[in-house]
């Protein structure tokens, strides 16, 4: 175990396949003999995520952060929805039915590339790799992707993700520097019980689910038919918060959802 409390992967390197390639050009018109290699990647403590973490966090000067915590090197689980041969890479879509599927790309050498196979659509696979935005879209630099050999990685993943970002979160908010108390009368009230009321409605979505006997979770429908005073956009914006902080994940569908606890 590490230090912050999840699993160290030890070193992963990018030298199977996710080097960049070792003859990817700098210019149009650079010289064919030149050969660049990128170093080699060593991954020393892989941060577990689902995909709507990684497509909801904010990035400012190549710094990602989910909730707070700082992000790179990450792991995360899913299906192939899909899988392109580029030139001197392979696109992966991987879906975790937490949000839209994210881009992971496999990076070779031009002539390696003509010799590997995508994996196939419709496995389940691991990746671990190093969030990017270089077009505005985050996307993952594949280190290393395998198929799972057995579906309880699927379970410890999420199990493994709900714990890691806690005591990171913890982790961060232990190290914060207080802020200066301000009195009563500089708070806003109005901000306070907006917020009270959020929590509100989160927690008893919360409850409502994690109640939920059945194996494929609680619906968006059933939730809506039992918190009827509240509309379907507050049930949802509910849902998007609690499956961001790990609590709920998505079972059958993007309408049914099971308590992580």
């Amino acid at each position: 175990m590490s230090k912050s409390g999840f699993g160290s992967y030890g070193s992963i390197s990018a030298a199977d396949g996710a080097s960049g390639g070792s003859d990817q050009l700098c210019g149009r018109d650079a010289a064919p003999a030149v050969k660049t290699q990128r170093p080699k990647v060593r991954i020393q403590e892989v941060v577990p995520c689902n995909v709507n973490q990684l497509l909801s966090s904010t990035v400012f000067d190549t710094v990602f952060k989910v909730r707070g915590i700082i992000v790179s090197q990450v792991s995360i689980v899913g299906v192939i929805r899909g899988a392109e041969k580029a030139s001197n890479h392979i696109c992966y879509k991987i879906d975790d039915m937490t949000a839209k599927p994210i881009e992971a790309r496999q990076w070779f050498g031009r002539e390696k590339v003509k010799q590997v196979t995508p994996l196939a659509v419709g496995v389940y696979v691991k990746v671990f790799g190093i969030l990017k935005c270089p077009t505005g879209t985050k996307s993952l630099e594949v280190l290393k992707i395998h198929v799972l050999e057995d579906m309880n990685e699927f379970t410890v993943h999420i199990l493994e993700t709900v714990n890691a970002h806690m005591m990171l979160d913890k982790a961060r908010r232990d190290t914060t520097v207080e802020s200066v108390p301000v009195s009563p009368s500089e708070v806003d009230d109005a901000g306070d019980n907006d917020e009270s009321h959020r929590n509100f409605i989160r927690n008893e979505v919360l409850r409502l689910i994690h109640e939920c006997p059945h194996q494929e979770g609680k619906s968006i429908h059933e939730l809506q038919a039992q918190l009827c005073d509240l509309s379907v956009k507050a049930i949802k914006e509910a849902i998007d918060y609690l499956t961001v902080e790990g609590h709920i994940y998505p079972t059958v569908d993007r309408e049914h959802f099971k308590s992580a606890d």
